[in-house]
């Protein structure tokens, strides 16, 4: 069973049971879609019985996890769906599980490096790109700078702007 990273418990929210969690998902369609999360190795599943975003997280209320005690015990808990019960993206969309490991390939061919970071912040989805030499470099992943993704290839083809990568 292929787990994908989704969510990371932050905190406890009120005393029925509910965690706050960082999620690393495409929001709504995702907790409409998938009903079971589970521990990073597997031997622990926990039902989604209710979720809500608030304030850039989201409040999960976890079956079995029923009062701030319990809750308390999660705190740091890493939780995983199954890549099968993802639920589709539209074209052009892409998890970033999908992204991270692919080559970063500039107009005239050559290897810039590999993607081994997709971030979603305030401006927006950034790819961090490792080269060779180890240095570094971020790029907004936007129609004017990420041209194609093709997971067939193992490519991402990107045009960078002067003084973006170096």
């Amino acid at each position: 069973m292929a787990l994908i990273y989704v969510i990371k418990i932050v905190n406890t929210h009120g005393t029925r049971g509910e965690v706050k969690a960082l999620h690393y998902t495409d929001g709504e369609d995702f907790f409409g879609a998938v009903d079971t999360l589970y521990s990073a190795d597997g031997s622990r599943a926990y039902k989604i019985d209710g979720w809500k975003f608030h304030k850039g997280a989201v409040l999960i209320k976890l079956r079995g996890i029923d009062d701030m005690t319990a809750a308390e015990l999660l705190k740091g808990e890493e939780l995983y769906a199954r890549e099968e019960d993802l639920p589709p993206l539209p074209e052009g969309r892409y998890y970033f599980f999908q992204l991270t490991g692919l080559k970063a390939v500039l107009p005239d061919g050559s290897v810039l490096g590999t993607v081994t970071d997709v971030s979603d912040g305030a401006g927006g989805e950034m790819l961090t790109i490792t080269r060779e030499d180890g240095k570094k470099c971020l790029i907004p992943k936007c129609d004017a700078f990420v041209k194609e993704v093709s997971l067939e290839r193992d490519e991402i083809y990107i045009t960078p702007i002067e003084g973006l990568i170096d």
